[in-house]
C-alpha cells in the first residue's frame, strides 16, 4: 500500500477545526473516492461516505460539475477554483471550491476545500423588494418556488379566487382547489419547462373561481435565476391574463354563423382585432387596432401584418406561426410590433382559423392584447432581482427586516458570513436573539417607543453564534405593512464598528489609567471616589487613604537608568496591588508616588487601625520579597501616610493632602514606616 502523502493525523490537525468543507480523495478510474473528511463535510455527507465514490452518494446533476473541475485540476496539474450552488426547500447556497491535485508515485489524489460564500433565503424574502412592482397591477400574479410551492400572490389573484395568502402559502400550487386535474398537470409541465430556464408565454390554463365558474387565462412563466449567468432557477413568476369571454365566443363561433360578429362585438372594447384572408391580407380591423398601430384604416386594409412588423422576430418564427394556423390550429403567442411612428409595443396574440360548414379555412381572426406594461414589469422584476442579489452578495452590512414585534422576516447573507447563523436559524425568531444581554433590553425598549414615521440610529452589540461580540451602528426605518391594516415592518441596516469601539475603549482606558503601570490614575480616582463615598455611607463603613512613596527611587534611576527604573515602578505597582484586597483600589499619582484606597473598614478605631496595619505589613512583606530586573535583585522599602474618612475629611483631595502630610512626617523621622494623620 502506498503511504499517504497527507496522513490522517496531519489532515485532522490542519482541518479538524475548520468551518469549511474539506475532502481528501483518491482518483479511481473516472471517479474519485473519499479518503478523509473533516467534521463539516461528515455532517453534510455522513461518515458512511468514506471509502465510497462521488457517484455512489451524489445525484448526477451535482457530481458532473464536480468531476469536471476535479479532472481539470488533474489535467492542468495545478489548483482550480470553481463555484456551484445547492438548492433545498426553497433555499439557495453558493459555494466556492479550491481543488488541489496531489501526485504520489502512480496515484493521484485531490484535496478539495469548499467555502460557503453567500446565502439567499427563500423567494419570499426577495419578494419584499419586488412586490411593489406588480402588486397594484390588474393582472393576477403569483410567485412559485421551483419545487412548485406558492410563495406569494398579489391582491388581484387572491380576490379572483377568494383565497387567503396565509392559508395557502407554501402549499403546492397545483394542489389548490382552483385547479382541475387536467389543468394541474398542464401547470406542472409548464413550471418544469420554466425551471429549466425557458420563458413561456401565452400558455392556456383554466381555473375554478370563488363562484365555482370555469375561467380561462393565458399565462406567462418567467424564471428567476440565481445569478447573472442564468444557470440556476430558484423560482418562477406566473402572470395571468383572463380570456374567458374570448374563449366563450370561440365556442359560439363554431356553432353559429353569427358567432364571428358576436365575438367581434364582444372584443371590440377589450382588444385589438384584425381579420385577414388566406394570404394574410388584412380585410378588416377594429378601432382599437387602428389607434394602437397609428395607421389609418385605409393604410391597413389591403396590407399584411408586415406593416407593423418590428423586425424583432425571425423568419423561422413567422414560418412556424403560419404552419400552425394553416393546419387549422389556434396559435397563441407574444408579438413585438412597431407603430407607424416607430414606437415598439408588445401584444399577447391569439390567431383563430375561421372555418366554414365543411371545415375549410376561410379567414384568420387575430385578437391582440397589449402587454407592453407587463413586459416592462417583467424586465423590472429581473433588474430588481439582479440588483438585490448584487447588493446581498457584496455588502458587509447586516440587513434585517422585522415585524412590529421584532420577529425576523428577512436576514441578509452577512448574518451567515459575520455572525455564523444560517437564515433558517433566524427567520421567525426574535431579533434580540442575536443581541448581547444589555442590548436585548435596549432593543425591547426601542420597540415599545418606536415612532412609525421616523428613521433612527442606535448602537447595538451583536453576538455571533460562537459567542463573540460584534459592535454595530444600526440605522432603521419603519414602513407600513401593506398586507396588514395596522401592521408595520422595521428595516434595519447595521454596520460593524468593532474596531472603532476597540480604539474608543483603548483611548478611554488611557485617559483613566497610567500608561506605564496600567494602574488607575488620579483622574480615575477623582471620578470614582464619590461612588466609593456613597457606598460607605450606605454600609456605615470607613475608608482609608494611603499615600505611598518608594524609598530611594531616585538612586535606582541614577544608578541603573530609566529603563530599569520604569521596570522597577511596574513591579512596585504590582506588589502594591497584590497586597491589598479585591475591593481596594491602587492608583499611581506620579513618579514613585502611589495612593491606595481601602474600603469597607469598620468605624471602631482600634479594629480599623489593626485592619490597616495588616495590609501595610503585607505591602512591606511583598516589597521585601522583591524582584529581579536585568539580573539585579531589588527589595525596596516604602513610606506610607494614612488618613481616614470620615474622621479626617470627606473629600478626596482633602484626604490625599492629609495622608501626604503624614507621609512627610514619616520620611522626616525615618523611612520604611507608616503614620496615621494626627490633627
Amino acid at each position: 500500500m502506498i503511504q499517504q502523502i497527507l496522513p490522517k493525523v496531519q489532515f485532522d490537525l490542519l482541518f479538524g477545526n475548520s468551518n469549511d468543507l474539506v475532502f481528501y480523495m483518491e482518483k479511481v478510474v473516472d471517479d474519485y473516492k473519499y479518503i478523509y473528511l473533516n467534521a463539516p463535510s461528515i455532517q453534510l455527507l455522513s461518515e458512511d461516505a468514506i471509502g465510497k465514490n462521488i457517484s455512489d452518494i451524489m445525484d448526477e446533476k451535482y457530481y458532473q460539475v464536480i468531476l469536471e473541475n476535479y479532472n481539470l485540476a488533474v489535467e492542468r496539474k495545478k489548483q482550480v477554483c470553481y463555484e456551484d450552488y445547492q438548492y433545498r426547500s426553497s433555499e439557495v447556497k453558493k459555494y466556492e471550491t479550491s481543488v488541489i491535485p496531489i501526485f504520489v508515485e502512480d496515484k493521484t489524489f485531490i484535496l478539495a476545500i469548499t467555502k460557503e460564500i453567500t446565502f439567499e433565503r427563500d423567494l419570499q424574502d426577495k419578494y419584499l423588494f419586488m412586490r411593489s412592482v406588480f402588486f397594484n397591477t390588474f393582472l393576477s400574479t403569483v410567485l412559485v418556488s421551483s419545487d412548485g410551492r406558492l410563495l406569494e400572490a398579489n391582491p388581484q389573484f387572491l380576490q379572483d379566487f377568494n383565497l387567503n395568502i396565509e392559508d395557502v402559502r407554501w402549499q403546492h400550487f397545483s394542489d389548490l382547489s382552483i385547479f382541475t386535474p387536467k389543468n394541474a398537470n398542464h401547470f406542472k409541465r409548464y413550471l418544469d419547462e420554466a425551471c429549466k430556464g425557458k420563458n413561456l408565454s401565452s400558455k392556456f390554463l383554466s381555473f375554478v373561481d370563488k363562484d365555482g365558474m370555469i375561467r380561462s387565462f393565458t399565462a406567462t412563466f418567467s424564471p428567476i435565476f440565481q445569478n447573472n449567468e442564468e444557470s440556476f432557477v430558484v423560482g418562477v413568476f406566473v402572470i395571468l391574463q383572463e380570456i374567458t369571454e374570448i374563449i366563450k365566443k370561440e365556442k359560439e363561433l363554431k356553432s353559429t354563423a353569427t358567432g364571428l360578429w358576436n365575438l367581434k362585438y364582444a372584443i371590440d372594447n377589450a382588444a385589438d382585432m384584425s381579420i385577414t384572408d388566406l394570404n394574410g391580407i388584412i380585410i378588416d380591423v377594429n378601432d382599437r387596432f387602428i389607434e394602437q398601430s397609428g395607421y389609418s384604416k385605409e393604410e391597413l386594409l389591403g396590407a399584411n401584418h408586415q406593416i407593423v412588423n418590428s423586425g424583432f422576430h425571425s423568419k423561422e418564427f413567422f414560418q412556424k406561426l403560419w404552419e400552425t394556423i394553416q393546419s387549422g390550429t389556434v396559435w397563441r403567442g407574444e408579438l413585438c410590433n412597431r407603430t407607424k411612428f416607430g414606437s415598439i409595443y408588445w401584444v399577447d396574440t391569439t390567431i383563430i382559423p375561421l372555418l366554414d360548414e365543411k371545415g375549410n379555412i376561410q379567414q384568420f381572426m387575430s385578437v391582440h392584447y397589449n402587454i407592453t406594461q407587463k413586459k416592462r414589469m417583467i424586465t423590472e422584476l429581473r433588474n430588481i432581482e439582479r440588483m438585490f442579489k448584487m447588493i446581498n452578495d457584496n455588502t458587509n452590512d447586516l440587513i434585517v427586516i422585522t415585524n412590529e414585534d421584532g420577529i425576523i422576516l428577512y436576514a441578509s447573507s452577512a448574518y451567515t458570513r459575520k455572525l455564523g447563523y444560517n437564515p433558517d436559524e433566524l427567520i421567525g425568531q426574535c431579533y434580540s436573539k442575536v443581541l448581547s444581554g444589555d442590548c436585548k433590553e435596549l432593543w425591547k425598549e426601542e420597540l415599545l417607543n418606536i415612532d412609525h414615521n421616523v428613521n433612527s440610529k442606535l448602537e447595538l452589540i451583536h453576538t455571533t453564534k460562537n459567542g463573540e461580540a460584534l459592535w454595530t451602528e444600526c440605522n432603521y426605518t419603519v414602513v407600513n405593512d401593506y398586507s396588514r391594516k395596522h401592521g408595520f415592518q422595521i428595516i434595519m441596516v447595521a454596520r460593524e464598528i468593532t474596531e472603532r469601539k476597540k480604539i474608543e475603549n483603548q483611548l478611554l482606558f488611557l485617559a483613566y489609567h497610567d500608561s506605564l503601570t496600567q494602574l488607575p490614575n488620579r483622574r480615575y480616582i477623582q471620578q470614582e471616589f464619590p461612588n466609593i463615598i456613597e457606598e460607605a455611607k450606605a454600609r456605615n463603613t470607613s475608608i482609608a487613604v494611603l499615600y505611598v512613596d518608594g524609598d530611594n527611587f531616585k538612586d535606582i534611576n541614577d544608578r541603573y537608568g530609566h529603563e530599569v527604573g520604569d521596570a522597577f515602578l511596574n513591579h512596585f505597582g504590582r506588589a502594591l496591588q497584590s497586597s491589598v484586597r479585591s475591593n481596594d483600589l491602587v492608583v499611581r499619582i506620579g513618579g514613585d508616588e502611589f495612593a491606595i484606597v481601602l474600603t469597607g473598614l469598620v468605624k471602631n478605631k482600634q479594629k480599623r487601625d489593626k485592619q490597616v496595619k495588616q495590609i501595610i505589613d503585607r505591602i512591606k512583606e511583598s516589597l521585601q520579597n522583591g524582584w529581579v530586573i536585568s539580573n539585579q535583585q531589588f527589595s525596596p522599602t516604602s513610606s506610607i501616610g494614612v488618613s481616614f474618612y470620615p474622621d479626617h475629611g470627606t473629600k478626596l483631595e482633602e484626604l490625599l493632602h492629609l495622608a501626604d502630610r503624614a507621609l512627610y512626617d514619616v520620611k522626616t523621622i525615618s523611612k520604611n514606616n507608616y503614620k496615621i494623620y494626627q490633627s
